[in-house]
């Protein structure tokens, strides 16, 4: 061990030094300015960048898609188009899922499975999840409307399944 710390230590490494700068070399100063840059460069990623003021505040950007003095009735209009939009998305994605089970259906009756039985599993299932998903919304309707409050509904939209 001894011998190990002999080769590393800063007084060997300073007669090192001399000897180089001290030897001829047409590359001697771009090898000392490269050696110097790669050296700071590692000695600054390695030191911790503190910073001893506050953080700065972020910076809130509102962005106002509505206009200021709409009216009752055309906030409810509103709501209703956004509604009405989301349940057609909703109805394309449930058409497409019923596309993909049709499929895995079609693939598991070729290859020998219940698909009948996966199906009415599958089934119960959904509609297990649609029946929590109506009693979280039926709660959150509770919490928030007022007493004798009857929430908007649309008036082109199909009556809501009983569950």
């Amino acid at each position: 061990m001894k011998e190990f710390f002999s080769n590393v230590s800063p007084r060997r490494a300073v007669t090192d030094l001399w000897k180089v700068l001290g030897a001829p070399s047409e590359f001697r100063w771009r090898g000392m300015l490269l050696a110097a840059v790669v050296s700071g460069s590692i000695i600054y990623g390695l030191v911790g960048h503190e910073e001893r003021a506050l953080p700065h505040l972020p910076k809130i950007i509102y962005i106002n898609s509505w206009r200021a003095d709409r009216s009752e009735a055309e906030i409810i209009a509103g709501n209703i188009a956004a509604s009405r939009k989301a349940h057609a998305e909703a109805a394309a994605e449930e058409r497409q899922a019923a596309d993909i089970r049709h499929m895995y259906k079609v693939v598991g009756a070729a290859t020998g499975l219940d698909t009948e039985t996966m199906d009415k599993k599958g089934q119960a299932e959904r509609q297990a999840e649609d029946r929590a998903r109506a009693a979280h919304d039926k709660a959150l309707l509770d919490r928030y409307l007022q007493k004798g409050e009857k929430p908007v509904v649309d008036p082109a939209a199909p009556p809501a399944a009983a569950p």
